[in-house]
């Protein structure tokens, strides 16, 4: 697809996007909805369980956020397995009530359980179905949901990543439109811009394991010349991360949560982090990445991302349990001191952003929802 769809379409009346309580599943969304704003006009609602990050990130845009009931039925026992049922029946016949009042030309599922009762209900309300899926896996409810879709994006090539909908486009992962104007910002920070800044990122809620690891290894990083560091711990470990880098000497930045994001990418040079669909936001940067998948993400998902960046020269990979002080100390060294490796993971990384994943994504969108007009 070209950019001449969005330029073809002056207008899209309402569009509901379902689910995103995580960045993973939320920011792609986004991405997509702000594209369909600015180029199409569209109406923009989001709905799901109410958590904290899309009700702000809807507040902040002025989108209207509707919360509705629904639960995971996989690995559960029969008692949650009941209750599931029961809440996701209700959460369709809310949706359904939903549908009826905004009427929206298409329903965009963002990924995750809270996207199935607004599905099951577009699809009888005969409201079009687009996926997105964020994974080099596809996710239990994408993979239930496919045969009903009418369209799906896919961020990562290859069957396993791809829903069966009556049309899938590998896209890349959506990304925000203010990443890609962001700029690099030292002060804002604390930091100095001579030295070489290590991004740790576990995710919006931080990564325990992770930040054990840097603190267990904050004397180690400490005498790395060169090194500073800028560190999303997420709530729980906050101080105490501040407190270990404090007693180290380690030139740090410590905060529960960097939003936006964005400067906090730009001023990177490299990152450790966990390795969800958003490893596509280092790629849009060519931050060259040591990647911990998050050992209990459904299908090991996060480890089939982290090897497809890998492969590609862009990212070392370290398991959760091998992830010692040792370890990690020593490929950040590696990253500050080899100039060489370090421009060559830089370079396959830009390789493997995909900048007009989001306008690729809304141009879908429009096309499947103007096939139903």
């Amino acid at each position: 697809m070209g950019g001449t769809l969005l330029q073809r379409q002056s207008s899209l009346r309402s569009v509901l996007f379902a689910g995103g309580k995580t960045g993973g599943h939320l920011y792609p969304g986004v991405a997509t909805a702000e594209v369909l704003v600015a180029s199409a006009d569209a109406a923009i609602a989001f709905c799901g369980s109410g958590a904290e990050l899309p009700r702000r990130e809807c507040e902040r845009r002025g989108w209207p956020y509707h919360e509705l009931p629904s639960a995971p039925v996989y690995q559960a026992g029969p008692l949650e397995l009941v209750r599931g049922m029961v809440q996701n029946i209700a959460g369709i016949r809310r949706a359904s009530r939903l549908l009826s009042g905004l009427r929206p030309e298409l329903v965009i599922s963002c990924g995750g359980y809270e996207g199935f009762p607004v599905a099951l209900a577009a699809r009888i309300h005969g409201v079009p179905i687009m996926l997105l899926e964020q994974n080099a896996v596809c996710g239990l409810t994408n993979r239930v949901l496919g045969p009903l879709a009418d369209a799906a994006c896919a961020a990562f090539p290859g069957r396993r990543a791809r829903p069966s909908a009556r049309r899938v486009e590998v896209t890349g992962n959506p990304t925000r439109a203010d990443l890609a104007s962001a700029r690099a910002d030292h002060g804002a920070f604390g930091l100095e811009p001579g030295l070489t800044t290590c991004l740790v990122l576990g995710g919006s809620a931080g990564a325990r394991s992770i930040n054990r690891a840097v603190m267990d290894a904050a004397h180690e990083l400490a005498a790395i010349e060169g090194l500073q560091m800028l560190i999303q711990t997420g709530a729980g470990d906050l101080e105490a991360v501040r407190k270990a880098a404090e007693r180290a000497g380690l030139r740090a930045h410590v905060s529960p949560y960097l939003d936006p994001i964005g400067p906090a990418l730009a001023t990177a040079d490299f990152a450790v982090a966990r390795s969800g669909g958003s490893v596509f936001e280092l790629a849009l940067f060519g931050l060259p990445a040591v990647l911990v998948p998050y050992p209990h993400a459904a299908a090991d998902h996060q480890r089939a991302n982290a090897v497809y960046f890998a492969r590609a020269g862009a990212a070392v990979v370290i398991a959760d349990a091998e992830l010692t002080p040792e370890r990690l100390a020593r490929e950040v060294r590696r990253l500050v001191s080899d100039d060489e490796s370090h421009r060559r993971m830089s370079a396959a990384m830009k390789r493997l952003a995909r900048p007009d994943a989001a306008r690729r994504a809304a141009e879908l969108a429009l096309e499947t929802a103007g096939r139903f007009r």
